[in-house]
């Protein structure tokens, strides 16, 4: 009988413990701050936008580059030549962490097809 109550009561417990683990996070829309710029060519090379042509670049930083920088998992090894400069990076979202001024993230769209694009140029990421 011990026994039986024993099984019984962990289970419970096993049960609230998944329940309060499931409660803990809540879908929650949070205000950021960001920039952004329209343009056409390239970033290293961007001219006025014009149609067929037109892209948009933004820029994360604050709690929600920090958020994505962690959720989007390991430091590129050796991403850039300064050690405490930290990036990473997936498919075309770029997120850095730089002491001195905090994080952020870069990434684009091209408007004219909806395809995500690069947010910024290669050596700029170490360096700006």
């Amino acid at each position: 009988m011990l026994r039986r109550a024993s099984l019984l009561f962990v289970a419970l417990l096993c049960s609230l413990l998944a329940h309060q683990a499931q409660a803990v996070w809540e879908f929650a829309e949070r205000s950021f701050s960001a920039s952004y710029a329209i343009y056409g060519g390239y970033l290293d090379e961007a001219v006025a936008p014009v149609a067929g042509d037109t892209k948009v670049a933004f820029r994360l930083t604050g709690p929600a580059a920090k958020d994505m920088f962690e959720a989007i998992g390991p430091d590129m090894r050796d991403g850039c030549p300064d050690p405490h400069i930290r990036i990473c990076n997936r498919d075309m979202l770029l997120c850095r962490h730089r002491p001195k001024d905090g994080y952020r993230c870069d990434f684009g769209f091209d408007l004219s097809t909806g395809l995500s694009i690069g947010g910024a140029v290669g050596g700029v990421v170490c360096g700006e």
